[in-house]
C-alpha cells in the first residue's frame, strides 16, 4: 500500500480489513463553466479537454482469511 501512496494514490476510506484508494481529481465543472462564460467561450476548449482526459481511479484492497491482500479495481 505504501508503494501506491508514494505514486499518488490516497486513502478514501478504511475499515477493519479493507481500504479504498483513489487517484485523480474530478473536474470542477462549476468553476470551468464560470471561466467559460467570462472568457466568451474560449475556456470551453480547455474544459472539454480536461473532461475527456481526467479520470478518477479507485482500488479496494482487502485482506482475506489467509492474510493475502486482494486488489479489486472499481470504476
Amino acid at each position: 500500500m505504501s508503494r501506491r501512496i508514494a505514486s499518488g494514490w490516497r486513502v478514501e476510506s478504511r475499515s477493519g480489513s479493507q481500504v479504498v484508494l483513489v487517484r485523480g481529481q474530478p473536474v470542477n465543472h462549476v468553476l470551468h463553466a464560470f471561466l467559460t462564460v467570462f472568457s466568451c467561450l474560449v475556456w470551453g476548449v480547455v474544459w472539454a479537454g480536461l473532461a475527456l482526459v481526467n479520470r478518477v481511479e479507485r482500488e479496494a484492497l482487502t485482506v482475506d482469511a489467509q492474510g493475502r491482500i486482494v486488489t479489486v479495481s472499481a470504476p
